[in-house]
């Protein structure tokens, strides 16, 4: 999976980084969302996960669904092209 072949990216800092209307810079707003979970809810959550076929179908779905994924994916091949 190039774990020690990969060459790595450099970010630039904030201050250096300008986000006005005539730049090249890209700025991606991830829309990231991550369901509230306390005590009771959380507890049902885990027991479902524990179960072996929905927790399977679950995961499945939690997977599937992963926004953060998309975003380093678009990300990473966003930075390729350029």
């Amino acid at each position: 999976m190039g774990l020690f072949r990969d060459n790595g990216v450099v970010y630039k800092s904030v201050n250096d980084v300008d986000l006005g209307p005539n730049t090249d810079e890209i700025y991606l707003h991830a829309d990231v969302k991550a369901p509230r979970m306390a005590g009771l809810i959380a507890k049902l959550f885990v027991w479902f996960l524990e179960m072996k076929l929905i927790g399977d179908i679950l995961l499945y779905f939690l997977k599937k669904n992963n926004r953060i994924q998309k975003v380093l994916i678009f990300i990473l091949l966003s930075i390729r092209f350029f």
